[in-house]
């Protein structure tokens, strides 16, 4: 079960292909999240939309013990209506 107070993060190299760096994603945990769950191929994946220093990033990221394995992260500013208005 993912502890989302304390988390451990894994980034798998693909993450980077959008040019989001691995301080932008350990920030966005930091803050308040939009979080939902997802199945691929009956994989349980989180798809977790986060503020990080002044702009929305999603990623995609599976369980991995008490934290995640972050597989992928892009600019997302077309989710700004779902984080102000469903982010924790």
């Amino acid at each position: 079960m993912v502890n989302w107070k304390n988390i451990d993060l894994e980034i798998h190299e693909h993450a980077y292909k959008h040019g989001i760096r691995d301080y932008e994603i350990e920030q966005i945990f930091k803050g308040k999240i939009y979080k939902r769950k997802m199945y691929v191929n009956k994989e349980l994946r989180y798809q977790i939309i986060g503020e990080s220093f002044g702009r929305l990033i999603m990623i995609i990221a599976v369980p991995l013990g008490k934290g995640l394995k972050v597989l992928s992260a892009r600019p997302a500013p077309e989710y700004k209506e779902i984080y102000y208005g469903k982010a924790k």
